[in-house]
């Protein structure tokens, strides 16, 4: 297939998805930068960014994401039902750099996290250390958990 008629599938492609899908099946990733760097820089967030991590703990849920090199300036935290949207841009370290090597994502991103047992009346506290997102919330008890009396 020459590289015209690949064009004209791709367009047909993207316009049949209304998104960037076929842009990403066929982008390569392991290409020379410009500079000698080895990786091309990622044009969306990759999947599963950021990490998360989603625990138990007596009578809260906690979770904990991973942002490395952000501050809580850089992220926005929205609450739509059960359902946490993280959103955030990802800024690089150094400006007017050429990187010579490049693995860490820099750049918009956004991911939504389901909220396990959130209470409607359940307020969800935040904060951040050390790269880390900690969000913790009131549980909702289950039908069939022991209540003690006091």
């Amino acid at each position: 297939m020459d590289m015209d008629k690949l064009k004209q599938w791709m367009e047909l492609a993207q316009k049949l998805e209304k998104g960037d899908f076929w842009k990403s099946v066929f982008e390569t990733h392991d290409e020379a930068a410009p500079g000698g760097a080895q990786g091309s820089k990622p044009s969306r967030y990759p999947a599963g960014y950021p990490a998360y991590d989603l625990y138990e703990r007596e009578e809260e849920n906690w979770v904990v994401l991973e942002l490395p090199g952000l501050c809580k300036e850089d992220v926005e935290l929205t609450l739509s039902g059960n359902e946490l949207t993280v959103r955030g841009i990802a800024k690089p370290l150094l400006d007017n750099a050429v990187p010579l090597h490049k693995e860490r994502f820099h750049g918009p991103f956004e991911r939504a996290i389901p909220l396990p047992q959130l209470g409607e009346q359940s307020p969800v506290h935040a904060r951040f250390e050390r790269g880390l997102l900690i969000l913790n919330y009131e549980r909702m008890r289950r039908k069939d958990e022991q209540i003690e009396i006091e």
